[in-house]
């Protein structure tokens, strides 16, 4: 049998935000010899009508084409073959501070439309299933749950626990990374906060102005990112919302303790292989940093559960999934 052509649609590169593209590229790796990807990338990020409209018009020419949107250019549905798409939608998180008629807007062009062209969708937890389900009003049997897979580049490097100073990992600095919850809690403590993404001059600020010992890189390499999880001692993720929450999966790929969330997505994925916190709560972020250092016990067994778990999120695991979802796309058309 001859091999059936993807065309897999990435938006256009963003520094600083490269999680869907790593996600792709890791599973693109490992998918069936069934099918033949090919690989595109939108001429321009979608900031304005004209960028959007270029896209589209530059998509048009793949109209014939079985094609798979893999993420955050949900609208490309528009310029596409409704019989011929998947689309992978990570998570609605553009929608929490969008009100009136701009939330009306984006909740038309990146959720309730491309949801009801697309032959399937593709989502990374039950969470974000939902909520695509809330938002654009399609039967859930039309949408496929399949996790983001871990990245093979992080591997786990041996290096004692720095029970001095141990060096806290915290990847990402939008609003609902939280960081300005860790902040406060980790004021005064003897750890080092390694921070990942690019201040804000607030964040600057408060981190200036607390008794905290830390320092931060963004833009970096995958190569530089393992490096990041080899070198710390702790990954903190008290994120307050995600579609899935990568970063854990990661922490137990490198072997490092991790603590996140005791909300959805995060306690799902963790699956008893972190240490959950509230995430509003400042006490609860301190406490459970705090223990950790001082359990050698604990952070042992978590880092041995997180190796168990993070099986199941290896890439040939996630690209079986969705070979199975091309299949399909294949058969109903």
């Amino acid at each position: 049998m001859s091999k059936r052509n993807i065309t897999l649609a990435y938006r256009h590169p963003n520094p600083g935000f490269f999680s869907i593209e790593k996600v792709f590229d890791s599973v693109k790796k490992e998918f069936s010899s069934d099918y033949n990807l090919n690989r595109i990338v939108l001429p321009y990020p979608t900031k304005g009508l004209f960028s959007l409209i270029a896209n589209l018009v530059y998509l048009t020419r793949h109209k014939s084409e079985y094609v798979h949107i893999t993420g955050d250019v949900h609208y490309a549905m528009l310029a596409l073959s409704p019989h011929k798409t998947i689309l992978t939608i990570h998570d609605l998180v553009f929608l929490q501070k969008a009100t009136g008629l701009r939330r009306k807007m984006l909740t038309w062009l990146f959720v309730k439309m491309p949801v009801k062209r697309a032959q399937f969708i593709t989502t990374i937890s039950e969470k974000s299933k939902q909520e695509i389900v809330d938002y654009s009003g399609c039967i859930p049997t039309k949408i496929h749950v399949i996790p983001n897979p871990v990245d093979n580049c992080i591997q786990y490097v041996d290096r004692p626990f720095n029970t001095e100073q141990p060096i806290v990992l915290f990847i990402g600095t939008k609003e609902n990374k939280n960081l300005e919850n860790t902040i406060a809690a980790l004021s005064g403590l003897s750890v080092h906060l390694r921070i990942i993404g690019k201040l804000s001059s607030t964040q600057q600020s408060l981190l200036d102005s607390s008794n905290i010992n830390y320092s931060s890189g963004w833009n970096i390499s995958d190569l530089q990112m393992a490096q990041e999880y080899a070198n710390c001692d702790i990954l903190l993720f008290p994120s307050t919302y995600e579609g899935f929450g990568l970063p854990i999966i990661e922490g137990f790929q490198a072997g490092r303790v991790v603590i996140t969330s005791n909300i959805s997505p995060m306690k799902e994925v963790s699956d008893g292989a972190a240490f959950l916190v509230d995430p509003h709560s400042i006490e609860s972020i301190r406490e459970a940093v705090l223990t950790v250092i001082q359990d050698s016990g604990l952070r042992e067994m978590l880092i041995q559960k997180g190796f168990e778990r993070v099986k199941a999120f290896q890439p040939d695991q996630i690209a079986k999934q969705y070979d199975r979802v091309y299949s399909l796309m294949f058969r109903k058309v």
